[in-house]
């Protein structure tokens, strides 16, 4: 990414702040018009614009080879993502976001519209959109308060990295009542795990895409929800232009209905999360293991140290904070400490396992030291500034 261009992305870009009141920021309304929407018939695709989508069609070289590295990234403490795409697929994005049936353009992330209409977009002006800045990136309060009953007596098929997370998760009664206020009874619901476990999603996106097709045409499927980054975009639009279904570029959704600390398709933390229900580490971790048997000792050890982590990330039921933002409260830390005591009988044999395990574990005993979160923690920092002290020392 050029510096000027990253350097315009950085003083643009806000967080996303506290979660607006639903009903008096009239995202509440914005949410059930959406619905409506998407159940009219005849073809409809909901995009969301996200920052890296935006980089991407501003920069489309310099967003590519910046985050190519980020799906073989291994770091169960740092955030890292990715917007899957390659650099060709610029036009096809634009495309996608000029014939979408509704985009939603995300203006929150934002601190003024600069950069959004530096797009230039060969959009009607009658096109759906959201209607203002307060009622953008609708999905978290859609997921929260329209998901369930959209998808009663419907046929739904979920791809994306997490969808066979999902699949397993589901299996398990404990997983169910914890997400009933969620989670749609009365479906018929389809899981689609995308090609290569959704990594390199700009690269399989055509056979992706015929996989999904495939799958819509067998199973009868009315709407799809698919979380396959910036490729997602397209074949959104496409897929609901070509078969008539209703196309959902559900990105995060997955994640926050898994409540996954990592994606499904990288051992990294995830850089932001819908918050919806807290799933006991052993749980998820159960589920985890079943869906992606394939994962090697280094990907188990920082999932697992990406999933302990997400407990202490800032939680508002029905809102996305980044993996930046923490909060140590007793019930999030609670949460943490349960779960760190089954990552320590389950994964203890994977400490010294290699020296990229080596390193993962390190990197997670200074978070729990930096924080006060573990004992083990707390001896490693000090250790690691005794040690640092007296490097300075023998310098001088």
């Amino acid at each position: 990414m050029t510096t000027n261009v990253a350097k315009l992305l950085e003083t643009n870009r806000v967080a996303s702040g506290r979660k607006p009141d639903a009903l008096r920021s009239g995202r509440l309304a914005e949410a059930k018009r959406l619905t409506a929407l998407m159940s009219n018939g005849g073809g409809f695709s909901y995009v969301r614009l996200g920052d890296k989508d935006l980089a991407f069609l501003l920069y489309p070289d310099g967003v590519v080879s910046t985050y190519a590295e980020a799906t073989d990234k291994i770091s169960g403490t740092q955030p890292h993502g990715t917007p899957g795409l390659l650099a060709h697929q610029v036009g096809r994005l634009r495309t996608a976001l000029e014939k979408a049936s509704y985009v939603d353009f995300w203006d929150l992330q934002w601190r003024d519209d600069t950069l959004l209409k530096s797009l230039k977009l060969n959009r009607p002006a009658q096109a759906l959109r959201n209607p203002s800045r307060e009622t953008s990136y609708i999905m978290p309060t859609w997921l929260e308060h329209e998901f369930k009953s959209y998808c009663k007596g419907r046929r739904v098929l979920f791809c994306g990295a997490e969808a066979p997370i999902l699949r397993e998760l589901l299996e398990q009664e404990q997983f169910r009542l914890l997400a009933k206020d969620f989670w749609p009874d009365g479906c018929e619901t389809f899981f689609l795990r995308p090609r290569d476990d959704g990594k390199n999603p700009g690269v399989n996106a055509d056979l992706i895409k015929a996989d999904i097709r495939s799958s819509i045409k067998e199973n009868r499927i009315d709407t799809l929800f698919l979380a396959l980054g910036g490729p997602a975009k397209f074949l959104c639009q496409e897929l609901a232009e070509e078969l008539k279904i209703c196309a959902f570029d559900f990105g995060v959704g997955l994640r926050s209905l898994t409540y996954s600390g990592s994606g499904g398709y990288m051992a990294a933390r995830s850089t932001h999360l819908v918050f919806l229900h807290r799933i006991p580490f052993t749980i998820y971790m159960d589920a985890l293991t079943k869906a992606l048997p394939r994962l090697t000792p280094e990907e188990t050890l920082a999932k697992a140290h990406a999933q302990l982590l997400l407990e202490v990330q800032r939680k508002e039921v029905g809102w996305t904070h980044g993996g930046w933002e923490y909060e140590f409260s007793p019930q999030n830390v609670a949460a943490f400490q349960a779960g760190f005591e089954e990552y320590k009988r389950r994964y203890r044999q994977l400490f010294r396992h290699s020296p990229v395990t080596i390193k993962e574990r390190k990197d997670f005993l200074h978070f729990c030291g930096t924080h006060g979160l573990t004992v083990e923690g707390r001896i490693f920092l000090a250790k690691f500034r005794a040690k640092s002290v007296v490097a300075r020392m023998i310098g001088r």
